[in-house]
């Protein structure tokens, strides 16, 4: 993937100049357009400028979101507030001294954002647009930095429950390895020079010791490769949409994945719809959020309901994938004129759910891991020691 430089044109009138990912030029050119503007020129941007992109994470967005929504709230200019980041920052120093230089010259802080859409989404750019017209730019970043901590927060609850399983796997397949390549290939030839007779297990693990002490390299180069080829076919629409439907079929699993996409959705929506963004545009772009390609694709039919005239409420009710809840708090939400409110607290109850979810998950997966891991090495060292058990009986 490489990054590209470009300035293009709506009108006489109205131009952007920013960046893009993409595979090609060509590519790049098809990503422009499809945004409603004309290149006038692209090229590609040295590997300094791409790598600075794929360090900043959602974590770094949000510090910086929520710096610059104090430093406005303190009463200092958005200039001198960016000056003020750009002298402490480290990642977005150069992206912020860009943003600075194009205020500078007359740009709005939005148009600036623009600029680089591998860092900062539609989702934030709109949401400044609307700030800057409301005149609450801080309140409005100070929104921003709340909805990317809560989506960062999901992803770290996740990986923390992950962690402790995780490191009892690696541990546990790691002895398993030793033992295959090291010890087992020794008690083996005792075995062999004994003359002994093994029972069945002993020669099924000696066997697979061999095919992992010859092939473990071949092995693993064939694992990382498919892994490599797997996910580059995953960023195709047509394999992830294959993928991300397997997943949501997958007992427990599949109802907790699609909360967390439903969390998300409504949360963002909820912002831009309390930040003035229009509903049609709010729609799309918090449909746009959503991860999982199956929900996605779902959800995002509701938009031409929306827009030929049904309510929200209705149109969420012909998805396949959205709660009864999620329905009903939308159509309570509408009939009480406080749309916004009713979806983060859809949002907060998901949060609420998943966080359950989580915890519980975690509390049974730790003892399941144990159990297996367990078995898998007690099956390796009973396999070893039943020959041993033999010779010393026979022996007696």
């Amino acid at each position: 993937m490489s990054c590209f430089v470009f300035k293009a044109k709506k009108s006489p009138s109205e131009e952007l100049e920013g960046s893009v990912e993409a595979e090609s030029e060509r590519s790049a050119v098809n990503k422009i357009i499809s945004s409603g503007y004309y290149p006038v020129w692209i090229k590609e941007e040295d590997i300094d400028a791409v790598s600075i992109s794929r360090r900043v994470g959602r974590g770094v967005i949000a510090g910086f979101t929520r710096q610059l929504s104090d430093l406005l709230s303190s009463g200092l200019t958005l200039f001198d507030s960016l000056l003020i980041i750009e002298d402490q920052a480290r990642t977005l120093k150069p992206v912020v001294r860009t943003i600075r230089n194009n205020i500078k010259k007359g740009k709005t802080f939005s148009e600036s954002l623009r600029s680089r859409p591998d860092i900062f989404s539609d989702l934030y750019v709109n949401l400044v647009r609307s700030g800057e017209a409301g005149g609450i730019l801080d309140d409005t970043l100070s929104n921003i930095s709340d909805l990317l901590e809560k989506q960062e927060d999901i992803k770290l609850r996740i990986i923390n429950a992950m962690l402790y399983p995780a490191l009892v796997a690696g541990i546990g397949i790691a002895t398993i390895f030793i033992l295959m390549i090291f010890v087992i290939p020794r008690l083996a030839d005792m075995f062999i020079e004994m003359g002994q007779a093994l029972p069945l297990s002993t020669r099924i693990l000696i066997g697979l010791s061999s095919f992992v002490r010859d092939w473990w390299g071949l092995s693993g180069v064939f694992i990382a490769g498919s892994l490599f080829l797997l996910k580059r076919r995953e960023k195709t629409n047509i394999t992830r949409s294959a993928i991300d439907g397997l997943r949501l079929k997958i007992p427990v699993i599949g109802c907790f994945l699609r909360d967390i996409e439903l969390e998300r959705f409504s949360r963002t929506l909820s912002v831009l719809l309390k930040n003035g963004v229009p509903m049609l545009c709010s729609l799309k772009i918090a449909s746009d959020t959503i991860s999982n390609e199956v929900i996605k694709i779902d959800i995002s039919s509701a938009y031409n309901d929306v827009a030929a005239g049904l309510s929200l409420s209705a149109a969420l009710r012909k998805s396949k994938y959205c709660t009864n809840y999620i329905v009903t708090m939308t159509a309570t939400g509408e009939e009480g004129g406080f749309l916004d409110r009713a979806l983060l607290k859809v949002a907060q109850g998901y949060e609420s759910e998943n966080d359950k979810a989580i915890k519980r998950f975690a509390s049974l997966l730790e003892p399941v891991m144990i159990l297996v891991i367990g078995i898998l090495v007690g099956f390796v060292v009973i396999s070893m020691l039943l020959p041993v058990f033999e010779i010393s009986i026979s022996a007696s």
